[in-house]
């Protein structure tokens, strides 16, 4: 009832009638209408509710129709601000940057597959009452976010697989690419170092058979038995997130001249 009073309150009166100025999406007019319609048959008043267009020189407020899928991603992007009117809705793009620049930061094969199985578990019971009811503060947001979570599991696989780590250990999926045999190691001295995971020596690409070919996906695994694997991987991390973090700008800049246009 106090909510019917608030609501009267915001219209004004002319003449015996409620008039009341509202935004409402072209598209679900007829929607309006038919309420308005069936309203004025059951008040039994003997008035006629009707609604008009009228020109407006305000800019309308943004409405960004959403699903189960994108409703998560469009939460995260309206927690920093709501795009104007016709503006480029980044929403749509985050769907993929969002779970992937996690990933890059989350890159793990076997906490990848932990998280992706858990988000399967609650998309596939989505319609379950006691998922979709829980009290649990936490994990109704991670309820309503789980398809974002699903995608970010699943690129942590992939990014996993290319920093070669599964609950941040290297694994042989392949053929190293390297043979430090070469640098003054006999079998026994290798083996041993293989086994205890000690560091062998830096790893010298010019050293003659030392480097064989590249590793067919990811980081050879060798490199986490290298003394030298935090300047490599350091490098190769820091060199990596540039190009990445110029890749998204130069993509915010490009959806920036379309909001400008």
């Amino acid at each position: 009832m106090k909510h019917i009073y608030l609501i009267l309150n915001l219209c004004s009166v002319r003449e015996r009638c409620l008039i009341g100025e509202v935004w409402c999406p072209v598209n679900d007019l007829p929607v309006l209408q038919g309420a308005l319609a069936r309203a004025s048959e059951d008040s039994g008043g003997g008035g006629e509710s009707f609604c008009h267009r009228i020109p407006c020189s305000v800019s309308p407020p943004t409405l960004i129709r959403t699903n189960k899928f994108t409703a998560g991603f469009q939460e995260i992007v309206d927690s920093y601000g709501v795009a104007s009117y016709q503006e480029v809705n980044p929403a749509l793009y985050t769907i993929i940057t969002f779970p992937f620049l996690f990933a890059v930061m989350f890159g793990d094969v076997g906490h990848g597959i932990l998280m992706f199985l858990f988000a399967l578990w609650l998309v596939l019971g989505e319609d379950d009452p006691k998922l979709k009811r829980s009290e649990n503060e936490i994990f109704s947001m991670c309820f309503g976010g789980r398809y974002l979570i699903l995608l970010m599991g699943a690129f942590s696989v992939y990014t996993g697989f290319v920093y070669n780590e599964c609950f941040s250990r290297a694994t042989s999926i392949f053929p190293s690419g390297w043979n430090v045999t070469s640098m003054a190691y006999d079998n026994n001295d290798l083996h041993k170092a293989f086994k205890a995971k000690s560091p062998v020596d830096p790893l010298n690409p010019n050293m003659t058979g030392v480097f064989i070919g590249v590793y067919p996906f990811g980081i050879d695994p060798i490199w986490s038995l290298a003394s030298n694997k935090l300047t490599f991987l350091n490098s190769f991390k820091m060199k990596m997130s540039v190009i990445l973090g110029v890749f998204h700008m130069a993509f915010g800049v490009c959806l920036s001249i379309f909001n400008f246009v």
